[in-house]
């Protein structure tokens, strides 16, 4: 059983998400950090390490796909379990993004549901 609370880092740039993911976080008293964008993203990781990492898989600029393998490849949360999330879903999207290395799935809208997902994925 953990023996610290679990961190998260959201990456998301719809505004929306970043709300709710902020409310049902503060309501659980789980300690998060929201970015809007993979680069900084990447620059948080650089000195950060988050339990886990909820990347958007549409963001501006570099995305979610791309943003996975440079936390896998350069920064000090490589360790992390990094979870998919879109608004824009299909049959194939949880089987893509495992596929594509993420450790997990969320579909948005984010839900109280999201907090006992993270406790199922770190054991």
């Amino acid at each position: 059983m953990r023996q610290q609370p679990l961190s998260v880092l959201l990456v998301d740039d719809d505004l929306d998400a970043q709300s709710v993911f902020e409310l049902v976080m503060q309501h659980y008293n789980v300690p998060f950090n929201i970015v809007g964008d993979a680069e900084t993203a990447l620059d948080f990781l650089k000195t950060n390490t988050p339990d886990i990492v909820v990347m958007d898989i549409f963001l501006p600029g570099m995305d979610g796909y791309q943003a996975l393998d440079r936390i896998r490849r350069t920064t000090t949360a490589s360790g992390s379990r990094v979870i998919a999330t879109t608004a824009y879903y299909t049959n194939d999207t949880q089987q893509e993004v495992i596929r594509r290395g993420f450790d997990g799935y969320v579909p948005k809208p984010f839900d109280e549901g999201l907090v006992g997902y993270f406790q199922r994925i770190m054991g």
